[in-house]
């Protein structure tokens, strides 16, 4: 299923503390979604998008965000109740996941917007009618995927199944067995009892290619719709009424899936697209941004709510640093990017270890959100120097080179430490000042763009303050010697290699939302937990 930024969405809190930044991580990342072009409508890209730039606001108390996210949502849904766009004959539980949308501006302000309340109701009421497999499960998609249950659409479906009943029928009985059955069927199906890890869906009636002959399950654990699962296990819970008998069977669910998603985490924090451990490093698998933005939401909201133990705040912290270190890129306009999600996985086709692995990845793919500094780093940014005056006009986006390069420089002036902090990370590159000392930088000379972001980092500057010219992969080709007045110079000329376009391609929202809306949730963590 396609993922457009989520990095935005998956919010939770982490008790950590992140390094000193010039501006939150969250809404950093949600105002860099914002500049590039999207869509609002009712489809669930849109929708997680606009929950993560929602949860994003609330930690960070951003009113200009929260009302973007508050218009964006209302504006699809008219006075009367109406859904815009809405097909009510038309089954898909990607469709349904605006509810959660519109339940959270109904309850948070005041509930008193009555037009939510009807929008929702057609959702739920949608859910009476809707085609289910012989065994009482929803089809994920009708009559496309019939007798079909994925795990994406557990995150899509229940979690605005159990939070609407949660407000409008907490004593029904029947939704809340009916949503416990939702969870038992993928679990029986999908659950593999030796990892603990679940396949991507099953076919009831193991009709399809891919189906197991005996369970119906396809072959193999795709990590995105393991991190939807994951999410929509701790989301259900933190609604789920204690006294119902599904709540220990849910968080069993939950506490054996964070065991096992935690035994295959790579060395470096992250998690392979095919989590299946024999898969590990083998050719055309790699590690994925918009699942490991999801896990560690998952795990950092369940700590948090107190529903797993603090044994999973390495784990987490780990993948959080890995998903800086890797995931981020620093534009030269003064956004940020995510990269490294994959753009779609789907069980329409043969579900085969080539599908999965040929599917392109794309920059601000719509599947996630997340960023924060090395979280373990908590050292207090230094004094701004006295030049902030002239900073205030200084224009940053104009580098001094075209060679592969980055620079620290900020319009409160520069910390006294920033020119020893290039020269511990620059290598044999000079460090030069630009913009009338607002700025030093040096050429990402014997090393990546990356690895020079990371060490600038690691010592100390801010992640607002820091500007490269190219993409991570990126170093420099010229030679490293010290150029007459670099503040305005021309540079080698020398082209990077790499791809040394400095500025990532504007990415419509509809394949964008998730890779960023698992920044922008993962990034809210860094703040304040809801």
């Amino acid at each position: 299923m396609h993922l457009p930024a989520l990095t935005s969405l998956l919010l939770g809190g982490s008790t950590t503390a992140g390094p000193n930044l010039s501006k939150p991580w969250s809404t950093w990342m949600a105002s860099s979604f914002l500049s590039k072009s999207q869509n609002i409508d009712n489809h669930y890209v849109a929708a997680v998008i606009h929950e993560g730039i929602q949860k994003a606001a609330t930690t960070q108390n951003d009113r200009a965000l929260l009302k973007y996210a508050s218009d964006a949502v209302s504006s699809i849904v008219s006075a009367d109740g109406t859904l815009k766009g809405w097909n009510s004959t038309f089954y898909t539980l990607d469709d349904i996941r605006i509810g959660n949308n519109m339940l959270y501006f109904w309850n948070s302000e005041g509930r008193k917007d009555n037009k939510y309340v009807i929008a929702a109701k057609g959702l739920r009421e949608q859910l009476n009618r809707w085609p289910r497999t012989p065994e009482g499960g929803f089809w994920h998609r009708a009559p496309v995927y019939a007798n079909q249950m994925w795990l994406d659409g557990i995150y899509m479906a229940d979690t605005f199944y159990a939070t609407y009943t949660s407000y409008f029928e907490p004593q029904n009985i029947t939704a809340w067995n009916d949503i416990e059955l939702q969870f038992d069927l993928i679990e029986e199906h999908c659950r593999n009892s030796t990892t603990n890890l679940l396949y991507h869906g099953y076919s009831e009636d193991k009709s399809t290619v891919w189906a197991d002959p005996e369970t119906g399950a396809s072959p193999y654990v795709w990590d995105r719709a393991l991190g939807w699962y994951f999410v929509a296990l701790v989301e259900v819970l933190e609604v789920w009424p204690k006294t119902h008998a599904g709540y220990s069977k849910l968080l069993n669910y939950y506490k054996t899936l964070a065991s096992g998603i935690k035994n295959v985490q790579d060395a470096r924090g992250g998690w392979y697209l095919l989590m299946d451990p024999e898969l590990a490093g083998r050719e055309g698998n790699y590690i994925e941004s918009s699942a490991t933005a999801m896990f560690t939401y998952s795990y950092l909201k369940g700590i948090r709510l107190g529903l797993l133990g603090k044994e999973y705040k390495q784990p987490a912290t780990k993948a959080w640093k890995l998903l800086l270190s890797d995931f981020i890129q620093f534009e030269k306009n003064g956004t940020l990017s995510f990269t490294g999600t994959v753009t779609v996985g789907s069980l329409k086709g043969d579900a085969s270890y080539e599908y999965y692995t040929g599917v392109e990845k794309l920059i601000n793919d719509g599947k996630a959100t997340k960023m924060s500094l090395t979280t373990s780093a908590t050292s207090s940014a230094p004094s701004a120097s006295s030049t902030a005056a002239a900073c205030r006009q200084a224009d940053f986006t104009q580098f001094p080179t075209s060679d592969a390069a980055c620079a620290v420089g900020s319009i409160s002036g520069v910390p006294s430490n920033t020119t020893d902090v290039l020269s511990k990370c620059c290598k044999s590159a000079p460090v030069e000042e630009f913009n009338g000392a607002c700025g030093y930088y040096c050429l990402s000379f014997e090393q990546t763009i990356r690895e020079l972001q990371t060490c600038f980092m690691e010592n100390g500057a801010r992640p607002g303050d820091i500007l490269c010219n190219s993409n991570n992969s990126a170093t420099a080709t010229g030679t490293p010697s010290r150029t007459a007045g670099a503040s305005r110079t021309s540079g080698s000329g020398a082209s990077a290699t790499g791809d040394s376009k400095g500025a990532a391609p504007a990415v419509g929202v509809s394949k964008v939302g998730l890779g960023m809306l698992g920044m922008v949730i993962v990034s809210a963590i860094s703040g304040a937990l809801l």
